[in-house]
């Protein structure tokens, strides 16, 4: 069964049939605000969070972030996990009116990446893990993963045509280590749609929401055209 897009604006029958293993288009703000209270497993997402990318809708700030938080805080289970990538530079942020407790850091090291920073050249992202109640792990994992060739691309895949697109092997591990198989993970901010073909590669069910057009279009076909062997080198890496 093929993956789709859905628009917002055209649901035929609303949560969960328009939204489990689809990407839904629209105003996450909004459509979160149709699913039920602690019908979610795992959060992981990359919002924007206020570096003004060229491209990423809502990133001239974090009033975003900020908006959705207790929406996020809503649809989780009681024991769940909130994974979110964040900026370096504005990382006292991330704390400020949380209603999640912190609970540990993940790093993303990118030895190809040259990406300009306050101090020179960063090969680094900052990914913060959350929790709501007192969830388990479901594995254990190195809080230093070595991933990313190079900007915009995946070995398996080629070139990416989004902004910022994070590496699914990455997130799979993350998914793997915070979820169950067979577990409901949003991501509430899908963009390339990373994180939902991880959640595939893993045997998750997904709902993304991503409010660009052309970003839903290109999950989706991400999301179809991949071929499912990828998943062996997730599970033999971890």
């Amino acid at each position: 069964m093929k993956n789709k897009v859905i628009f917002s604006d055209v649901f035929h029958s609303g949560y969960p049939e328009d939204f489990l293993n689809n990407v839904v288009c629209g105003d996450a703000t909004s459509l979160i605000r149709k699913l039920p209270n602690e019908s979610v497993d795992l959060i992981v997402t990359d919002p924007p969070y206020g570096l003004n990318t060229p491209g990423i809708r809502n990133d001239s700030d974090l009033s975003l972030f900020y908006h959705i938080l207790p929406e996020l805080y809503r649809v989780m289970k009681k024991d769940s996990w909130f994974v979110t990538f964040f900026s370096t530079k504005y990382l006292p942020k991330i704390f400020l009116n949380n209603p999640f407790e912190y609970y540990w850091q993940v790093i993303l090291y990118m030895p190809e990446a040259f990406v300009r920073s306050p101090v020179g050249i960063t090969k680094f992202m900052s990914v913060f893990i959350f929790k709501k109640g007192n969830p388990i792990m479901n594995g254990r994992m190195c809080d230093i993963i070595k991933d990313t060739p190079g900007k915009m691309v995946e070995p398996d895949e080629g070139f990416i045509n989004h902004p910022t697109p994070k590496p699914k092997q990455f997130i799979g591990r993350l998914i793997e280590a915070f979820s169950k198989e067979g577990d409901l993970v949003l991501d509430p901010f899908t963009g390339s749609g990373s994180s939902l073909l991880a959640c595939k590669l893993v045997g998750r069910r997904f709902i993304g929401f991503e409010i660009e057009p052309k970003y839903c279009e290109l999950a989706c076909s991400r999301l179809n055209s991949y071929r499912m062997p990828g998943i062996q080198i997730l599970q033999q890496s971890l």
